[in-house]
């Protein structure tokens, strides 16, 4: 369903051996409108939100990684479904509402704020893109 949040395993990252064949790599990603499966990334290992409790607080910041290989539907496995209590949205100005590409801006695009333990638990895979980060 759109914007639903999951983790993934590829074909091509899972294992040929015969003992370990459950061994994958998970990445993470998000349902878009259109029906497809678009990974995400973030800009910065940071921690957003509560982190007094160092341990169990924050959430990490990310977002759809148009860099990314495209995820063909037919060649990932669904893993799990992230329940709602572990994430929740946002969203940013493209650009930062600056420069030639959002002037006004009326742009936005989605942030999805997940909970740092879903990632740390499943040893999720994503990609750090400092370049994404944009500064006001």
């Amino acid at each position: 369903m759109e914007m639903d949040i999951v983790l993934f395993s590829r074909a091509s990252n899972k294992t040929d051996d015969s003992e370990s064949n459950s061994s994958t790599s998970l990445e993470i990603g998000a349902i878009q409108e259109d029906g497809s499966l678009a990974s995400l990334c973030v800009w910065t290992n940071e921690l957003f939100g509560d982190v007094d409790d160092s341990e169990n607080g924050g959430s990490m910041e990310f977002l759809v990684d148009e860099e990314a290989e495209v995820v063909v539907i037919n060649d990932v496995s669904i893993i799990s479904l992230l329940p709602e209590t572990d994430f929740y949205y946002g969203s940013r100005q493209v650009g930062g509402g600056m420069g030639p590409g959002n002037p006004h801006g009326e742009l936005s695009e989605m942030l999805y704020y997940i909970d740092k333990q879903v990632i740390v638990e499943n040893a999720v895979k994503f990609e750090v893109r400092p370049e994404l980060e944009i500064f006001w």
